[in-house]
This record gives structure tokens, sequence and C-alpha cells, in this order.
């Protein structure tokens, strides 16, 4: 059956999301779709995401043929289990991505059958026959006690404060996938979509949507428009898929994807091992909470400059590590992707030339401001600092930091480059470059940014302190 699709990746309207980490696959002649969504950092959420769609594009389009029926389901978990020990590896091959993890809602269709793989709660929907049914089961501990059958579903609405993903790609070094396969007819449509798109709209709302549009792009861009018009809070991705001719029908029931009472039982069983082991790293906590202000996902993690301050000591580095730096830089460029490398919000002791004589009440009062999302009175504080002293590096670096998040994007290039006139070895202005450069649409530049950090950091003596 032939496929269509349309689709939106959006980075939303506020202002403490400058960098978009949601990420996607769409890929009509192969039958492969996904939508990724990174979490952990500053801006180290995309460099999970691209990570993932890379490996798992690689390893399902490289085969000369359609991947069949049969062949499908053991791919689609090989190809995430490689996308989570990429990521994964990333992470643990430095501090600045520690935190570092991904959604993964994906779907394969090969003919009359489609393969569905999920893992975190970014998800996957499907409208057939006037039946809109969500296919996927966020991964909360909240959603494994219901479909174990320890609570009710109605108890479950007054226990909000509990929906917490309990699985991401790059949390534990294996990952455990569900994954099914589903028989489909000819008009089915499908919808895959991050958590920034369900969170404003009902699942009774994104019916009405795939079934009044007959184009899905017209879909996706209707969701789209919603999402804004109710505040647009967060990254937002939608792939809405039709397969075959599309069969408008009103809509005649919505199943949200838990198990009745009676299904309960079966349920446990086919849901892929409900009761989740501690997370040996203790790397990433995730919680999506309708009761706190902003209605955000959240990392339980340092303020950005609270992390840039307290992380002054490297860890060892090896040369090892250094391959692993200029591999990830050369996968990233190889993927055109130069803006989703995190930039740190961290340096090492030493990143002020003139640190004795830096002009701290400028510098405090900025990064208060910072923290509490005033980047233009921070960006004022830190011009002050670096005017009054033109060799410290560090003012023009934080700079650089406030005015990207003002995204004011030529500027932050200078500042940037202020900064590594000052003092070369200060590595996390590279990835802040080539951030702004991305954003400029200046792709060669940054792919030169990168080039350059990956440079100074060869430069490095190995040591096991700094």
């Amino acid at each position: 059956m032939d496929l269509k699709v349309g689709y939106v990746c959006d980075r939303g309207l506020s202002p403490r999301r400058p960098v978009n980490q949601d990420r996607y696959l769409a890929i009509p002649e192969r039958g492969l779709f996904a939508v990724f969504d990174g979490v952990g950092g500053q801006r180290a959420g995309e460099v999970a995401s691209q990570t993932a769609a890379e490996t798992i594009e690689e390893a399902l389009t490289h085969h000369t043929a359609r991947i069949t029926d049969s062949e499908s389901v053991e791919l689609i978990r090989r190809a995430i289990d490689f996308a989570n020990r990429d990521v994964y590896e990333l992470a643990e091959s430095d501090p600045a991505y520690k935190t570092m993890a991904t959604t993964v809602a994906l779907i394969h269709i090969a003919g009359n059958t489609a393969t569905i793989a999920h893992v975190g709660d970014s998800r996957v929907y499907r409208l057939e026959g006037g039946h809109f049914h969500r296919e996927t089961v966020d991964h909360t501990d909240l959603n494994d006690e219901i479909r174990a059958g320890k609570i009710s579903s109605e108890i479950a609405d007054r226990l909000a404060n509990r929906n917490i993903i309990n699985r991401a790609l790059g949390v534990e070094s294996v990952v455990d996938v569900e994954i099914k396969t589903i028989r489909i007819r000819d008009g089915a449509r499908f919808l895959l979509c991050s958590d920034g798109i369900y969170r404003h709209l009902s699942d009774e709302e994104i019916a009405r949507v795939l079934a009044e549009h007959k184009e899905p792009q017209r879909a996706a861009d209707e969701l789209k428009r919603i999402v804004h018009q109710r505040g647009a809070d967060d990254n937002l991705t939608a792939v809405v898929v039709q397969v075959g001719r599309n069969k408008q029908a009103p809509i005649i029931s919505i199943d949200d994807g838990m198990p009745k009472d009676r299904e309960k039982g079966a349920a446990v069983q086919r849901a892929s091992q409900a009761t989740r082991p501690q997370s040996a790293g203790g790397r990433i906590k995730v919680e999506f909470n309708p009761l706190t202000e902003g209605n955000t996902r959240r990392l339980e993690r340092k303020t950005p400059l609270e992390e840039f301050e307290s992380n002054t000591s490297a860890q060892a580095r090896s040369k090892t590590r250094v391959v692993l730096y200029a591999m990830m830089v050369l996968v990233l460029v190889a993927g055109a992707f130069y803006g989703g490398l995190r930039a740190s919000d961290f340096v090492r002791k030493g990143a002020s030339v003139s640190n004795s004589n830096r002009g701290p009440d400028s510098l405090q009062t900025g990064k208060e401001a910072f923290d509490r999302g005033d980047y233009k009175l921070a960006a004022t504080e830190f011009e002050s600092a670096a005017r009054r002293e033109p060799t410290n590096a560090r003012a023009s670096f934080l700079l650089g930091r406030a005015q990207l998040e003002q995204r004011e994007y030529e500027l932050a290039v200078k500042s940037f480059d202020e900064a590594i006139t000052r003092q070369p070895s200060m590595y996390d202005a590279y990835l802040q470059q080539a951030v702004a450069y991305e954003a400029l649409g200046e792709k060669s530049k940054a792919s030169a940014a990168l080039g350059r950090y990956v440079e100074e950091r060869r430069k490095q003596p190995v040591s096991a302190t700094q």
C-alpha cells in the first residue's frame, strides 16, 4: 500500500527551550517513521535524540531490500538496542552528557502489517474505520501499576504526581523495548508524536483533527496550530502517516490503550517486564507532573550556572576518550547536526586568565539573573564585566550564553570568539559557537567550530588531574 506522510517538528514557544530537542524519521519508501524526544541537561537532549535517530535510520535502511513482515520485529528491536548503546556510551564518555537520554516511538509498515515499538512516553495513535486507538502506553510507574492491576484508572487520576517515565534510551546499557505487530487495512492513519502534542490536546481532539483533514500534512499543521494557540510550552513533533487511500469517517470509538479490568491479566503478560529495576547509574529522572507550574517534564538537576560553577575539576582523560570525542563530532557532522551538541554549562579551573581581578559583583548579579531567566539583565551584567576586564574569557563566554538564550545568535558568535581568543582551551565556547552558527543556518561554520573543538581537545595533556 502507498504511504503518504505529513510532519511538523517545532521547538515551541517557551523562551526556556531555545533549542528543539525533538527529532523524527519519515522515510515512506522504507515504511519507517519515528519520533524522538530528547531529555537531559542544557542541549544534551538533542545529542541523544539525534544520535538515536541516526543509528536507527542506518540500521534499518542499509538493506537493499525492504524489510519483510517476518524479520521486522527482530530488526527493529536490534536497531533500538544499537541506538540505546550509542546514546549510553556517549553519555558515559563525558560528564557533560551524563544526564542525556531520549524516548522513541516507531512504526514500520510492510504490506498490511505495522510493527510498533516504543520506549518512554512518546506515542503512537491509529485511526482506522472510525475507531481511534492509542497503540502505546507511556512507560511510567503509574501506568505499570494500572496494567498490573494494582490500581484502577479512577484512582490513577488522583496520582498524577507518580507519572514518572521509567524507560528511555541511554539510561542503562540495555533497554527494554515494548514492541508488537498489528494488521492494518487500506485507509488506516497513524500519528506518532512527542508529549509536546498530547499535553495540549485530549485524545478526542487528536482523533477529530486526524479525521477531519484529508491530507496528512494539513492534519500535522493543524495539530501544531492548536498547540501554539494553547501555549506550546515544550518542543512538539507530529508525524502523520496515511496508509493507502484516505477514507474519512466519523469517530465511532476512542481507546486509550489501557487494559480493561478483564484484560489486565493478559496485559501483564504482554507488557514487557512491567516492574522496572532500579537504575544502577541513577543518571536520569524525568517527570511529567500536571500539578506543577508550567505542566513541564523536568530533570532533577542544578540550574545551568550552578552546574557551570560547581564542575570545576575535570575527570581523568585518556587517548581513548579523545578518539570518542572525535568520533562523536564526525558522526554529527556527517549527519549535518551541529547545533544539537550540548554546550555543557561548566568550565574548569583557570577558566579566566584574570580570576583574581574579574569583577565578581557583575558576574554574580549576571548569574543570578540568568538562573531566573532574565537573560537581558544577565547579558548587561556580563557585558559590563567583559568591558571592565578585556582579558576575562569567562565573562565573554557567559555573555555569549545570555545572548544565545535571547536568540541574538550573531552577537553570541562574537562573544564566544572573544572567549576563545582570550583562552583557547575554553572548550565549551567552541560547542556553544557551533550552536549559534547552526541557528543562523551556517552549517559550514558550525562544522569548523566543532573541528576546532576537537583540535583543542587533542592538545590537552593526558593527566590524572587538571
